[in-house]
């Protein structure tokens, strides 16, 4: 009696048929069963549970990642990329007094620093906010000019104080005292029926085309005037009280203005006088 002969490819008796932990592998024909792993996991390594991410995958909100669904996407603005220039100029006008140049400077500015997030926007709006100082002030200044100057009738002689420039005196005008040496920009004239320290008693230009010299425009003046002398009455001439003086253009940029006009004054710093000195 003969035993059957063993199974082929069998390991021998004692041995698995598998090392532990190896993967089984299904029977041809044979499917694995529902919810058996097809491979157990290393010693050590935990198996992943069902929703966890395993290790390697990314997660949502890491770099490179869109955020979570639910969560709020907030745009990155650039940083600022230095001080806008036309805010700069803008200011600067503003300060010097060039009005337009300091407002289309500030909107320039508003608008580029809005869209390229450069600073500078506080000194665009300085630049437009001093712009209206100027504005006001100026017509402030213009307003005040136009109360203080003073009345003329249809012959141009004051018949009412105030006050005007030193080149729009006229011929036969009398100022309420002589003005101090030195630069004169305005003087303040009153009806000659008043009492007043000087009166206008000649207006001549300069001849030549270019600037003299200082030196030669002072002594021009002053021939000029003292020529002009007869232009006052006899009693004015014999008063020694009564005392010659002169406004002449006292620089070149006077001169190149236009103005080379001389006005010859008589009177006194210590006394005032009733009526016209004038023939």
């Amino acid at each position: 009696m003969t035993y059957p002969p063993p199974p082929q490819n069998q390991p021998p008796y004692g041995q698995p048929s598998q090392p532990y932990g190896a993967p089984q592998q299904p029977q041809y024909g044979q499917q694995p069963q529902y919810g058996q792993p097809q491979s157990q996991p290393s010693y050590g390594q935990p198996e992943p549970q069902y929703g966890q991410p395993q290790y390697g995958q990314p997660q949502y909100g890491a770099p490179g990642q869109f955020p979570p669904p639910g969560s709020q996407w907030e745009p990155q603005t650039p940083p600022p990329s230095g001080t806008n220039g036309f805010a700069v100029a803008s200011l600067i006008f503003g300060i010097l007094g060039g009005i337009l140049f300091a407002v289309i400077f500030g909107f320039v500015a508003l608008s580029q620093i809005k869209k390229r997030n450069q600073k500078g926007r506080g000194m665009a709006i300085a630049g437009l906010v001093l712009s209206v100082v100027w504005v006001l002030a100026c017509g402030a200044g213009i307003a005040i000019s136009a109360l203080n100057e003073p009345e003329r009738d249809s012959n141009g002689t004051v018949t009412g104080e105030g006050s005007v420039s030193s080149v729009e005196l006229k011929l036969g005008d009398c100022l309420k005292k002589l003005p101090a040496e030195g630069l004169v920009n305005a003087v303040d004239v009153v009806p000659c029926s008043q009492a007043h320290g000087a009166e206008v008693y000649a207006v001549f230009n300069l001849t030549g085309t270019t600037y003299p010299g200082s030196d030669k425009v002072i002594k021009q003046s002053e021939d000029g005037c003292s020529e002009r002398v007869d232009a006052l009455t006899a009693d004015a001439q014999k008063d020694d009280t009564l005392e010659i003086y002169y406004l002449y253009p006292h620089t070149s940029t006077v001169w190149t203005r236009g103005d080379h006009s001389v006005t010859c004054l008589v009177g006194s710093t210590n006394k005032q006088y009733t009526g016209s000195l004038r023939k």
